[in-house]
């Protein structure tokens, strides 16, 4: 079982993009609290912890998270314990029984972001640093408005490390594989087949895996040699006042967390990227062949990803956008729109 109070301690510090001192400030006290951490910030305030030493041979696993969330900073975050359903999310119907949950609200009770988004991986990160003897760690700023942080990352960290692991996803189904249009590991890896069984395992269903618009480990895979991936960690209703996370889904992410490096150990597991080259040949369907020898050439009409939802769906860039909802009543006006732009090609 997790520290609820703990866990509710650091939901409850505010986080917006551009104002996360006071996070970065409660993540660096904990560290100071845990034997055999050391750690930096950089100029961006991303934050690195190491725990323990490496033998020859040997390589650190690494987990990532973001510090900042999307919700407008308010004077005080109250998080309560509260049995909700969890709602249609990505793909996945969740049946209607109610599970045990954490929820934010102001001081006069109306709903307010808990932040989740990514709030649930920074705790589950530094779970896994408390746990884990050879642990490096990760946590980055200005994720939401474009890996401000990521992208500025320290390579000199990421020299040592085997393979890297973020939680930015919500419910407990979802395993991202290309993001940003950065491939991050490959499905017929040994990487991937030992993964994939873990993950499913630990959450106890199948998981789909699929593209992500944007987060920081499409960055750090630009910046190393390593198999990467980026998974579930428990939030729904992400970017809305009624956001909440299931506790069950966040223990489950830590339990997955520790499986992964008992089961792939302290080794390397080698993917280098290729950029992939994206033509705008659509018509003919045709392939691009460059000197680059890209890793994998996609169509423009693999730019846009539908999720659906219950009440409408999601439009994602599939390269490098933010995804945007269109309910069902908009769904109309969205056809006519594209209708009459193609028949005006014409």
């Amino acid at each position: 079982m997790i520290n609820l109070e703990k866990f509710k301690e650091l939901l409850s510090v505010p986080s917006k993009t551009y104002q996360e001192e006071d996070m970065v400030e409660y993540i660096c006290n904990e560290l100071e609290s845990i034997p055999g951490v050391t750690y930096y910030r950089d100029d961006m305030l991303n934050v690195y912890a190491t725990k323990g030493e490496l033998s020859e041979g040997e390589y650190y696993p690494m987990f990532i998270a973001h510090t900042d969330t999307v919700h407008l900073k308010v004077d005080k975050i109250v998080v309560k314990e509260e049995s909700l359903s969890r709602p249609y999310t990505f793909g996945k119907k969740f049946n209607n029984d109610k599970v045990p949950c954490l929820k934010a609200y102001t001081n006069d009770g109306t709903p307010t972001g808990i932040g989740g988004d990514d709030k649930c991986g920074i705790f589950i990160c530094l779970e896994l640093l408390k746990t884990l003897d050879k642990v490096k760690i990760g946590l980055f700023v200005s994720e939401e408005t474009g890996c401000h942080g990521s992208s500025k990352c320290d390579e000199t960290f990421l020299k040592d490390v085997g393979y890297i692991t973020q939680y930015d996803a919500p419910g407990n189904h979802l395993i991202t594989e290309i993001c940003s249009g950065v491939r991050l590991f490959e499905r017929d890896s040994e990487f991937f087949k030992k993964t994939l069984p873990i993950i499913e395992s630990g959450f106890g269903c199948e998981v789909l895996v699929q593209s992500h618009p944007y987060t920081d480990v499409s960055q750090l895979k630009k910046k190393s040699d390593v198999c990467c991936i980026n998974m579930s960690c428990g939030y729904y209703n992400m970017h809305t006042h009624q956001e909440f996370i299931s506790i069950k889904d966040v223990e489950d992410a830590i339990n997955i967390g520790l499986n992964m490096v008992d089961v792939l150990g302290l080794n390397k597991y080698e993917y280098t990227y290729k950029p992939i080259v994206y033509t705008q040949q659509t018509i003919m369907n045709s392939f691009v062949q460059t000197d680059d020898e890209p890793d994998e050439v996609i169509h423009t009409l693999n730019y846009i990803d539908v999720m659906e939802e219950s009440d409408g769906i999601y439009l994602v860039d599939s390269i490098d956008s933010l995804p945007f909802f269109v309910s069902d009543d908009d769904l109309p006006e969205l056809y006519d729109i594209i209708k009459n732009r193609l028949l005006s090609s014409y």
